[in-house]
C-alpha cells in the first residue's frame, strides 16, 4: 500500500460531528470480520450490500509505521447528514448496520464479543478502539508509538452519491472540502492505480465503547496487563526482547507515581 505524505487540509472552521449513539460495532464491523463473513451464514447471499463496501475503509496509521487498512462488513452503511448548528448547519457522520435499525443488531453480533459462540469470544485481547482511547503511557509501552484511526472514504462519484442522499457527488465533494476535520490523501488500497480518499479521524468518544467484565475499559497499564496478560506479554517480548519485564515494571511504577501526585 502506498500513500502520499502530503495531506490536503481545508481551511473552513466547521467540522464533522459523530453520533454518540453509534456503538462500538462500527469499529468491529471493520476489524473483527471472520473470513468470508461466516458470521452472517447463508443469509449473506440475500442481504443488500451496505454502501460502505463501495469504498469506506478503516485506516490505522502512525509515523514511521506501515499503515494498515481494514475493509468493512458488507452490511455496514456509512452516511452523512446535515444538522442545525450555531453557524447554520454542519455535517454529522452515522455508521449503521444496513439490515437493522439502531436499537437492534443481528443475532450473530448481538452479544459480541461476550457471547459464547461469538467469533471473538476466545480472543483474550482488548479491541483496538479501547486501546485508541487508552493513556499514552499504555499505548507507547505496547505499540511503541501513538497511533491514529481514520475513516477513509473514496472520492468516487457513485459512493459520494450513496453516503449523502439528496446531493450530487460534486455537492458532497464541496461540502467535505469545507470541513476543517477532513483531509485528503492519494493512496493505493486493493487497487491497481492510485485513488483519492477523504480522511476523517475517529473521535475518542466514551459512549461508543463496548464495556463488560471480559472487555473492560482500559484504565491503565497495570489493569490492562492483569486483564490481558498473555496478549500483552507477546507484544512486549516482540518489542523489548528479554527485557520486556523491566519495561513493564517501569511503566507501572511511573503510572503509580503519577497517580500519587
Amino acid at each position: 500500500m502506498n500513500m502520499s505524505t502530503d495531506m490536503i487540509t481545508p481551511t473552513n472552521i466547521d467540522n464533522i460531528s459523530f453520533t454518540e449513539d453509534v456503538c462500538a460495532d462500527g469499529i468491529c464491523c471493520f476489524m473483527s470480520i471472520p473470513r468470508n463473513q461466516s458470521h452472517l451464514g447463508k443469509v449473506k447471499f440475500f442481504l443488500k450490500r451496505g454502501n460502505a463496501s463501495y469504498g469506506i475503509k478503516l485506516l490505522y496509521t502512525a509515523p514511521e509505521v506501515k499503515d494498515i487498512v481494514y475493509n468493512p462488513c458488507r452490511c455496514l452503511n456509512f452516511s452523512l447528514r446535515e444538522i442545525p448548528s450555531s453557524h447554520g448547519t454542519k455535517l454529522q457522520m452515522v455508521l449503521r448496520c444496513s439490515i437493522i435499525n439502531k436499537r437492534c443488531r443481528p443475532y450473530t453480533c448481538k452479544a459480541f464479543p461476550d457471547k459464547a459462540d461469538s467469533f471473538m469470544y476466545d480472543l483474550l485481547a482488548p479491541c483496538i478502539y479501547n486501546e485508541y482511547r487508552a493513556s499514552g503511557r499504555y499505548v507507547k509501552l505496547k505499540h511503541k508509538h501513538i497511533f491514529h484511526l481514520f475513516y477513509a472514504f473514496k472520492d468516487d462519484r457513485k459512493l459520494l452519491g450513496k453516503i449523502f442522499p439528496g446531493y450530487t457527488a460534486e455537492e458532497v465533494r464541496k461540502k467535505l472540502s469545507q470541513c476543517s476535520g477532513v483531509g485528503k490523501v492519494c493512496a493505493v488500497w486493493d487497487e491497481k492505480k492510485p485513488s483519492e480518499y477523504f480522511l476523517l479521524e475517529i473521535p475518542k468518544v466514551d459512549s461508543i465503547v463496548y464495556v463488560s467484565d471480559v472487555h473492560p475499559r482500559i484504565e491503565g497499564v497495570k489493569q490492562a496487563y492483569n486483564c490481558w496478560q498473555g496478549h500483552i506479554e507477546s507484544w512486549l517480548e516482540r518489542h523489548y526482547g528479554s527485557k520486556w519485564q523491566d519495561s513493564l515494571d517501569y511503566a507501572i511504577e511511573q503510572e503509580g507515581s503519577k497517580r500519587k501526585k
